[in-house]
């Protein structure tokens, strides 16, 4: 009687250590892909959220700039002698035009200067705290409200208001209106806004902090009051184009003299927007050009400049 001893096969040593490391290649190979794809997305997601921020800070100051020194059907004009620009009967009702409503006396009803700036500084410190301003221009932008307040409608106590008519324009403190001295005649809310670049998006306690376009604007109180415009918004540099009867000639704030704030037909701003983290493994060393100003860094964020052209609707 005979027995046959069955064999069964299997791996050796050798070959169990080589599909272990092809195995090991092929997982390393996978990790390293995700995490590419990953950082990628992670970079592609921060450069979307600065130039998203960038885009719609531009857009804000565009809407806004525009309408500066808006004073509705007010239409009889008082022209200066060395310029073809014409300003608008400013008159005040009662005491408002010399009270101190956050950034000094008459600041905030001074319409017949629809734009003003500082240059590289904080040009407001009674109302811009020197924790909050980070850097670059401060830009100032009167006007009135763009929507009407029906003659029906009770107006607020302790708010600013512009009364148009056309012969002139008066800021009065509601709620009790003015007497009408000519039709048709209008009244809306005044506007001040005091735009500046703030250290910090959301506290001053925020770890870390992350640069924000930021404006006080006039509400009731009458007081100003901050406002968060866009994030990651890290200097603001602007140059006026001031008219006279030689043309248009575009100069930083530090060279508008006083009288002509009021001649100011155009503007040229420069934001430049900021990535909210760091970017593992880049270093940023370039310089923005913003106007008369140049900005070099050194450090691993993202940015863009972003630039706009704006005419005033005088």
């Amino acid at each position: 009687m005979s027995h046959t001893r069955s064999h069964t096969s299997g791996f050796s040593l050798v070959e169990l250590m080589v599909a272990l490391t092809i195995g090991l290649l092929i997982i390393l190979a996978v990790t390293s892909a995700f995490t590419s794809i990953s950082s990628s997305k992670r970079t592609d997601s921060r450069v979307a959220q600065f130039q998203s921020n960038g885009r719609y800070a531009i857009d804000f100051m565009r809407r806004e700039i525009r309408h500066a020194g808006f004073l509705a059907v007010t239409g009889a004009n008082t022209p200066q002698a060395t310029s073809t620009v014409r300003l608008p009967i400013v008159q005040w009702a009662g005491a408002v035009s010399t009270t101190d409503y956050g950034c000094g006396a008459g600041f905030v009803t001074n319409l017949a200067q629809p734009i003003w700036g500082a240059n590289d500084a904080n040009g407001l410190s009674a109302c811009i705290p020197s924790a909050s301003y980070a850097r670059g221009d401060v830009l100032v932008i009167r006007r009135a409200g763009l929507t009407a307040i029906p003659s029906t409608t009770a107006l607020a106590s302790n708010t600013l208001y512009v009364r148009s008519e056309f012969i002139g324009a008066t800021v009065f403190l509601g709620p009790t209106r003015p007497v009408a001295q000519q039709s048709p005649v209008e009244d809306y809310a005044l506007r001040a806004d005091v735009y500046y670049i703030s250290n910090y998006t959301n506290s001053a306690a925020e770890s870390p902090q992350v640069p924000a376009l930021y404006r006080l604007a006039l509400g009731a109180g009458p007081a100003l009051t901050p406002q968060l415009i866009a994030s990651g918004i890290e200097n603001m540099q602007v140059q006026y184009g001031v008219t006279t009867n030689a043309g248009t000639n575009f100069v930083s704030a530090g060279a508008v003299a006083t009288a002509d704030w009021a001649n100011v037909t155009a503007m040229r701003i420069w934001l430049l927007a900021r990535s909210t983290d760091t970017e593992p493994g880049y270093v940023n060393t370039s310089t923005y050009a913003m106007g008369d100003q140049t900005v070099t860094v050194n450090d691993a964020y993202q940015r863009q400049v972003f630039p706009l052209v704006v005419q005033l609707r005088k």
